[in-house]
């Protein structure tokens, strides 16, 4: 009776409403207030798996600071060096130069759309017939992403060129008017605000489509992009993080795993382009991955 009443009184202690879990603390940096990043952080700490602390800009004082570090935006990226954490995380940063830099305890969810998936889908919109495929780059790590992913897409010829100094946008031009389309990269010191009207106005004049590196630039006149939403990318750092908790090891940096395609119809339709839907091209994007 002794034992029953003892265990008995441990359940009872054990209960949820007596005995509370201690969840992980994450320190979530975000690189200013607005009201886009304000839901972004309170979507991240509405989650079952950690306590979320939010700072702008700057790490909390020592006798504050929690197990694990969040940073958002590759503003923030400096943080992550000499860090006291045990794992850092970096959402939305640019997958080149994020590995630019050797940071220790620490990984990443791109803000950019691996080379692969961009390519596949170019191949799924002209129904992987031989193209000349255009690309215009700035730093050298592309010239290794086009050799490794050049034995994916044998029909593709690469037209290929560095752009630079005050000739990138005529290099950018060059290369428009000897390809069948063109893969922008996500450097926005080449594709940017004020680039823009020039580049995608040089495309339609020689008929050559570009593949924008973001849903923007499609707003803006891109005939397509692969994309990924602020609340996918949120599910998957809230992820990575939740995996590193349950196993204490460190995932590896990654490009973001879900995404959609981004067309526009308004574009395909003045260049008398058919387009298949979204949908379709993302399933064949998806079956191309699983080759």
């Amino acid at each position: 009776m002794r034992n029953y009443l003892y265990g008995l009184f441990l359940l009872i202690l054990c209960a949820p409403a007596f005995c509370q879990i201690k969840k992980p603390v994450i320190d979530l940096i975000l690189p200013e207030q607005n009201s886009k990043l304000e839901l972004l952080s309170k979507k991240i700490a509405d989650n079952q798996y950690f306590t979320v602390n939010t700072y702008i800009k700057n790490l909390p004082q020592t006798k504050d600071r929690g197990e694990i570090l969040l940073t958002v935006s590759e503003k923030l990226l400096p943080l992550l060096k000499n860090s006291p954490y045990k794992a850092n995380f970096a959402l939305y940063v640019n997958s080149i130069v994020y590995q630019s830099e050797n940071y220790k305890n620490t990984t990443a969810l791109y803000s950019d759309q691996s080379m692969h998936k961009q390519l596949a889908l170019i191949s799924a919109i002209y129904s992987f017939t031989p193209l000349r495929v255009g690309i215009a780059y700035q730093d050298p790590h592309y010239i290794y992403e086009i050799e490794k992913e050049s034995k994916n897409f044998p029909l593709m010829n690469f037209v290929i060129e560095q752009a630079t100094g005050k000739t990138k946008l005529r290099t950018i031009n060059r290369i428009i008017q000897s390809s069948d389309i063109v893969l922008a990269t996500p450097e926005s010191s080449l594709y940017n605000s004020q680039t823009i009207r020039s580049i995608l106005l040089s495309s339609y004049r020689h008929q050559t489509m570009i593949i924008g590196p973001n849903e923007g630039f499609v707003n803006a006149g891109a005939l397509a992009s692969i994309t990924t939403s602020p609340e996918q990318y949120t599910d998957e750092i809230i992820a990575m993080i939740n995996s590193y908790i349950e196993s204490n090891t460190i995932p590896k940096p990654r490009h973001p795993s879900h995404y959609s395609v981004k067309l526009n119809y308004s574009v395909a339709e003045s260049l008398g382009i058919d387009l298949q839907s979204e949908a379709e091209l993302l399933q064949e994007i998806a079956g191309y991955e699983l080759q």
